[in-house]
């Protein structure tokens, strides 16, 4: 499944790559919530009121979903958020009628009006403005049926964490020895208001595993500032910002 979930990620990558060009920069690593945390300029809860589709004045295709927001957990969004990820949500002809415009890409996170949401928001592209879920579908939650799980099934979303020893709960454990599958949802969000209130991350009380308790490149409390683009890069969105 883990490789499956990778060659996804990649296909995604490539044909990205293939029709917009090299300028196309997207990270395809493995997302936990460790990465979650860390990367997302903002992180909400609410529900997905609107979701359309076009084509912009340089002609990329973009999918605009507007989301009413419930709860703010990180940064300071408020009301209807909107925003434009790249890709359609369905194909279409393009202006001149001679050829199609195929929808977004497998891995590309999909959004229907109703879904009650937690994002976790990547940096919105300076140059073209689309921005998406930090990781893509790693960092789109859905709630519903007493459960809640990304568009991965939360496969890795806890592998190589950690989390210091007073902080574990039984609850918390459970959801650590998740390797895939949905999680209580009261149990989930109880998890990231936590480690986002009280800067997990960035006290160095929630690390990767594999990395270490290092604390360099983690949430600071408070809004983070934008960041800039490398010249000559267009950032995608969601954990690529393109």
């Amino acid at each position: 499944m883990a490789n499956l979930t990778k060659w996804r990620l990649w296909a995604v990558a490539t044909v990205l790559a293939l029709a917009w060009g090299n300028a196309w920069a997207m990270s395809v690593a493995p997302t936990n919530l460790v990465d979650l945390l860390s990367n997302s300029v903002a992180i909400f809860r609410g529900s997905v009121t609107v979701v359309s589709d076009g084509v912009d004045q340089r002609g990329l295709p973009y999918t605009e979903v507007s989301v009413n927001i419930s709860e703010s957990l990180f940064g300071n969004q408020s009301g209807t958020f909107t925003f434009r990820q790249i890709g359609l949500m369905a194909p279409r002809p393009t202006a001149d009628g001679t050829k199609i415009m195929l929808p977004a890409p497998e891995g590309i996170p999909r959004y229907s009006v109703g879904q009650d949401v937690l994002l976790f928001m990547s940096q919105a592209a300076s140059i073209t403005g689309l921005q998406s879920t930090y990781g893509l579908g790693a960092g789109k939650f859905v709630f519903g049926g007493g459960s809640v799980e990304n568009d991965l099934g939360n496969e890795g979303l806890f592998y190589d964490v950690s989390l210091d020893a007073n902080l574990v709960t039984d609850n918390v454990q459970r959801m650590l020895d998740t390797r895939s599958g949905a999680v209580n949802p009261d149990d989930f969000m109880s998890l990231v208001r936590a480690a986002v209130q009280q800067n997990w991350v960035g006290s160095c009380q929630m690390w990767t595993t594999s990395v270490g308790k290092t604390c360099f490149h983690r949430i600071p409390p408070g809004p983070r500032p934008p960041t800039k683009e490398p010249t000559g890069t267009v950032a995608l969105d969601g954990g690529a910002n393109p």
